[in-house]
C-alpha cells in the first residue's frame, strides 16, 4: 500500500493533465450531443406558453438538464487543472527546501572539515577537485594556458568550483565580475548565475537563469556583501589555476521567476 501510495503520488501530476486534456474533449462532445435534445425542449416548451420568443428563465427552465453531463464535466476539469497548479508549487516547494538542507548540510560541513584537519587540507581538496575535473576533460585545461604563450601573460587559468569548468581570462577580469555581481545584487535586488558568468565572459549554464542571489535572502542570513573566494593553487606540471568558490547560488522561488521573466 505504501508503494502504491508513493507511486500515485509520483505520478499524480501526469494522471490530472491526462484527465484534464480528457475533460476538455469530453466537455465539448457533451455539449454538442445535449444541443439538439435541449432545440426539442425549446420547441416544446414555446408550443406550450404559444409563443416565439421565450425568456432567458424559461430557457434554462427547459434545458438545464441537458447541460448536467457538460457541466459537470467541465468542473471536473478545471478541479484537474487547478490541482495540478497546485501540485507543481508543492514540488517547487520541496525542491527548494531539499537544496536548503543540501546547501547548509555542505556548508556547517566545510566548516567542521577545516575545524578538524585545518584550512590546509580544504585547500588541498579544492585543488584535488579541479585536477579530476581536468583528467576528465582530457587534459584539455593544460592547452588554455601555456607558460611558453607569453602573449597575453596577464591571463590566467581559472576552474570554477560551482560548474566545475576552466576559463581563461586575468584576474582583474575576475574581481570587475565579482563586483558588479555585488552592485547589481544592491541595486536590483537580485542577480542570476548566469549574468555573473556572462561578466566572466563564459557560456551559461542550463539552470543559470534560474538560480542566482536574492538580497533579502542574503539580509535574512545575516550578510550584504557576497564573498567569493579566488584561491591560487599550483596544479600538476606546475600549472598554476585560481579556484573560484565561496558563492552558494540559489534556486529562484516562482515570485521572483515570474519577475525576472517579464522583465525579459
Amino acid at each position: 500500500m505504501n508503494k502504491l501510495q508513493l507511486g500515485l503520488r509520483k505520478a499524480s501530476p501526469t494522471i490530472l493533465t491526462c484527465l484534464g486534456a480528457i475533460g476538455v474533449v469530453g466537455t465539448a462532445v457533451l455539449s454538442v450531443q445535449a444541443t439538439p435534445k435541449a432545440m426539442v425542449l425549446i420547441k416544446a416548451k414555446k408550443d406550450e406558453v404559444k409563443t416565439d420568443k421565450l425568456t432567458p428563465q424559461e430557457l434554462i427552465e427547459a434545458t438545464w438538464k441537458c447541460y448536467i453531463p457538460p457541466v459537470l464535466v467541465g468542473a471536473s476539469t478545471i478541479a484537474c487543472i487547478i490541482g495540478i497548479g497546485v501540485l507543481d508549487k508543492r514540488n517547487q516547494a520541496a525542491l527548494s527546501s531539499a537544496y536548503a538542507m543540501v546547501n547548509e548540510s555542505y556548508k556547517q560541513y566545510r566548516q567542521a572539515a577545516k575545524k578538524v584537519y585545518g584550512a590546509d587540507a580544504d585547500d588541498k581538496i579544492c585543488a584535488e577537485m579541479a585536477k579530476d575535473a581536468m583528467v576528465a576533460d582530457g587534459g584539455w585545461g593544460y592547452q588554455i594556458y601555456n607558460m611558453d604563450m607569453d602573449t597575453e601573460s596577464e591571463r590566467i587559468l581559472c576552474y570554477d568550483m560551482f560548474s566545475k569548468r576552466y576559463f581563461n581570462t586575468t584576474m582583474a577580469a575576475v574581481i570587475n565580475a565579482q563586483y558588479h555581481i555585488n552592485r547589481n545584487l544592491q541595486l536590483r535586488g537580485y542577480c542570476t548565475l548566469n549574468e555573473y558568468y556572462e561578466f566572466l565572459g563564459i557560456n551559461g549554464i542550463e539552470l543559470g537563469n534560474e538560480m542566482g542571489w536574492n538580497l533579502q535572502e542574503i539580509y535574512e542570513g545575516g550578510e550584504m556583501w557576497l564573498d567569493f573566494d579566488n584561491r591560487k593553487t599550483v596544479l600538476e606540471d606546475n600549472l598554476e589555476c585560481v579556484i573560484i568558490s565561496g558563492y552558494e547560488p540559489q534556486q529562484f522561488g516562482a515570485e521572483l521567476l515570474e519577475e525576472i521573466v517579464g522583465e525579459d
